[in-house]
């Protein structure tokens, strides 16, 4: 009769055990890349856009100076937040080149639609009297590309453009984008999009946490800003990894995952703050499941302790 109730106790013990072990376990997660467990920062920086097109240009050109400047191990830990307007630029970027009505500078004089000869007639620049009105639009497409490499001043109001001097100033822009366009390439894998992105297999961020929102999403990472939380939580389909210093904590067994949010005013920003020395990429993290818990045999080993317990008694 005793080895019976002790039987019945062991078998009320282990229930609670292994149902214990199965909770803590169900929040472990394991990454494709074999990180090891730790603590890991993944800052998000976030780089005001220029909405005017001559700012835009400002705006790469800094920030193709400035990535120059960055090591490889400094891009990749650099998680750049995409807002709408810079993740269409980024992308049309990517395609072809060019973003905004560039292209208008491109074609061939003769091809351009009426809304493309309208953009064009907002420059105000002065042309030779004796010009036609196709060689006005071919003055004007020139002044537009040497808008492009900052070089307004070299634009001669006396001069009669041709398409074959388009063709020559082209070839130099396409130098410099194709180094900006490089160098984007190299942050392209930690681009972090808003929400209200069409992107569904990247990370996002979003402003407010709703269960109802994150049910819907596919993304393997969500950023959320929060006043309250730190860490992260392992949801159904995400990670939510909390942006900021809230009291309440939250990590998994093996990992600790923190972010921080850096707004800049400028892409120089990047390298006069020291907030690439404590970050890594998102990308590292986007390949994760759930380690699988693999549930111990309870009669096993049930008689392999009863037996124990019978053997010293």
């Amino acid at each position: 009769m005793k080895k019976l109730l002790i039987l019945f106790s062991l078998v009320g013990l282990m229930g609670c055990s292994e149902f214990s072990h199965r909770k803590d376990t169900s929040q472990n997660i394991v990454f494709q890349n074999t990180i090891p467990n730790g603590e890991y920062n993944l800052n998000l920086i976030s780089i005001n856009y220029p909405k005017s097109y001559n700012e835009k240009i400002s705006f790469y050109k800094e920030l193709n100076e400035t990535l120059k400047n960055i090591n490889d191990a400094q891009k990749n830990a650099i998680n750049l937040l995409l807002d709408n307007d810079m993740e269409n630029d980024f992308s049309s970027l990517f395609k072809s080149g060019w973003i905004d009505n560039e292209i208008i500078g491109m074609k061939n004089a003769e091809d351009l639609t009426k809304s493309e000869l309208d953009f064009l007639n907002t420059f105000n620049i002065e042309i030779p009297e004796n010009a036609g009105e196709i060689q006005k639009v071919l003055n004007k497409q020139y002044y537009l590309l040497l808008k492009l490499t900052d070089n307004i001043d070299m634009y001669n109001s006396s001069y009669l453009y041709t398409e074959l001097d388009k063709n020559l100033l082209m070839e130099n822009i396409l130098m410099e984008r194709t180094s900006l366009i490089e160098n984007l390439k190299k942050l392209e894998k930690n681009f972090v999009y808003y929400k209200s992105s069409n992107i569904v297999t990247k990370p996002i961020f979003i402003d407010e946490y709703s269960s109802k929102i994150t049910e819907t999403l596919e993304n393997p990472i969500i950023f959320q800003n929060s006043k309250d939380f730190s860490g992260f939580k392992v949801l159904k389909n995400n990670l939510l990894i909390f942006v900021g210093d809230g009291k309440d904590t939250f990590s998994t067994e093996n990992y600790k995952l923190f972010s921080h949010f850096y707004n800049l005013k400028s892409p120089s920003e990047m390298k006069e703050n020291l907030i690439l020395a404590d970050s890594t990429g998102v990308s590292q993290f986007v390949n994760w499941k759930r380690k699988e818990w693999k549930n111990t045999n309870i009669k096993t080993s049930l008689e392999t302790k009863f037996s124990a317990w019978e053997a010293i008694n």
